[in-house]
């Protein structure tokens, strides 16, 4: 949710959300109650996709090694972090292999 929140007030483009989970996407693209322990995350990210342009975008499980390597630095430092212009240590052999491209319209 921080890194959303990051990306809407850091730019105008659409906001692309990736993630290997079908389930949280279609969670986050409908309009339904959400009854579950995160419900009220969930709540939270939709009101910060209704600023923006939001783009759902399902990728394989392989294409999110970034994503699973900054969580665990995350859990294992109990730490959260922003790294603007630079990647950070822990992701610099992975981030050039784990590029998802992406074609706006």
């Amino acid at each position: 949710m921080q890194g959303m929140a990051l990306a809407i007030q850091n730019t105008s483009l659409p906001v692309v959300v990736q993630s290997d989970s079908a389930k949280a996407l279609s969670i986050l693209s409908n309009n339904g109650l959400v009854k579950s322990a995160y419900g009220q995350l969930v709540l939270e990210i939709k009101e910060l996709m209704s600023s923006r342009e939001f783009l759902p975008q399902k990728i394989h499980r392989s294409q999110n090694c970034v994503a699973d390597r900054l969580a665990t630095y995350s859990r294992s430092e109990r730490t959260t972090a922003v790294w603007l212009q630079l990647a950070p240590p822990c992701i610099e052999e992975l981030w050039p292999l784990d590029c998802n491209t992406i074609t706006l319209q």
